[in-house]
């Protein structure tokens, strides 16, 4: 899944694991946000024609498969996605196949725009009525965000992709893009740009595709929050809550839209959101196995996932979920505390032993036996000759 992400020789490789009739690949091209990947579905039929030589060419298919059909979002939110594609589709022609539109089983709420909310209000906002929401940014102000609100379900877009949520506010979007590329920001939603746009300005094609990703995430609920004003934030509300700016994607009479996209929201109309015990449930064992399983070792993401977790469960008054979560948190947060050095002192090593020891009775209770074999490796270098060989011998 989520081929888009993959280089080539990447591809080459499992086409060599499994051979050339043996492999399922999807993805969307229009979601390729992983830096130094370009890629398109004619490539993989490149690298598998190499892989399955002349007399096994036929294994390969001559064009991919297309899903129109969404099965998650409704159309609310899906006619939002089209508009972002035809943006992209028209300004950089070259960045992705493009394909018809999708088509959601379901009518659907149009999103909604919280424009110049305080983050005050939003923080209350996301503690009553959107309890349960996801927060989506950008991934290098996410832990700004997950403090300043005080709220663990925020997730940098890159770091989203591939799951679903059951709300979303997109926050600071625009707010947060280069200054330098706020008003072609504009020109491009308002229909002013020129003939070199895509040479001047090939930083927005990524944006458009981290944009079109982003909203993609959502099933039922979504909300465009911006903190602050700024030249892209502002056009973008006219663009997606009017029908009267003409940008690249309402020039002609076929894409001409009979209304807004969006709507503009007050912070205290908005309606309670209503998340099931079981949604709950469902979201913090999600991240509780991301955290487990999906990071590539990366203490920092392993926390962060256990924390959602630990909320959800909290939510959700599963106690014997979260007990599990917390015991797979310290174990994640020891681990992250270890010094750098295992030079020779008897009383530190002998204090790490000591709190290595509770740890790894707890996970033990919890049956968190992945995470304590991962514990104890970790911590055998610092460890004393005896304890490292029995901990080797009768638990590892």
């Amino acid at each position: 899944d989520e081929i888009q992400d993959y280089l080539q020789c990447e591809i080459a490789l499992f086409f060599h694991l499994s051979g050339p009739g043996d492999l399922f690949l999807a993805g969307d091209p229009a979601q390729s946000v992983v830096e130094g990947t370009d890629f398109r579905f004619e490539e993989i039929r490149a690298v598998g024609y190499h892989i399955a030589g002349s007399d096994r060419r036929n294994l390969i298919p001559q064009k991919p498969k297309t899903v129109n059909i969404n099965f998650r979002s409704h159309s609310g939110i899906l006619n939002t996605a089209a508009a972002i594609l035809q943006c992209l589709f028209d300004v950089f022609p070259g960045s992705a196949k493009q394909l018809k539109k999708d088509r959601g089983l379901f009518r659907g709420p149009r999103p909604g725009v919280l424009h110049k909310v305080d983050s005050e209000y939003l923080a209350a906002l996301i503690s009553d009525k959107l309890n349960g929401a996801v927060i989506l940014t950008h991934d290098s102000n996410a832990s700004h965000w997950k403090r300043r609100l005080g709220y663990p379900l925020v997730y940098g877009i890159c770091e989203a992709k591939g799951l679903e949520f059951k709300s979303v506010i997109l926050l600071d979007f625009f707010v947060d893009l280069p200054h330098r590329l706020q008003k072609p920001w504009r020109d491009m939603l308002l229909g002013r740009t020129q003939d070199d746009f895509n040479e001047s300005y090939p930083e927005i094609e990524a944006h458009l595709k981290m944009f079109y990703t982003s909203v993609t995430r959502c099933i039922e609920q979504l909300f465009f929050a911006e903190t602050a004003t700024s030249i892209a934030g502002e056009a973008f509300v006219r663009w997606i809550t009017t029908t009267s700016a003409k940008s690249a994607t309402t020039n002609t009479a076929e894409h001409q839209l009979q209304e807004a996209l969006a709507t503009r929201n007050n912070v205290e109309n908005v309606e309670t959101m209503v998340m099931t015990r079981d949604e709950w449930l469902a979201s913090g064992l999600n991240n509780a196995e991301m955290a487990e399983s999906g990071t590539n070792g990366d203490l920092s993401k392993q926390e962060a996932l256990l924390e959602r977790a630990i909320h959800c469960f909290e939510q959700a008054k599963d106690d014997a979920f979260a007990s599990k979560a917390r015991a797979h948190r310290s174990s994640i947060r020891f681990r992250m505390e270890l010094p750098d050095s295992t030079d020779d002192d008897d009383e530190a090593g002998e204090s790490i032993e000591i709190q290595a020891a509770l740890i790894v009775e707890h996970l033990l209770t919890e049956q968190l036996l992945s995470e304590c074999r991962e514990f104890c490796l970790s911590i055998l270098p610092y460890l004393s000759p005896y304890t490292r060989e029995h901990l080797e011998r009768d638990l590892i």
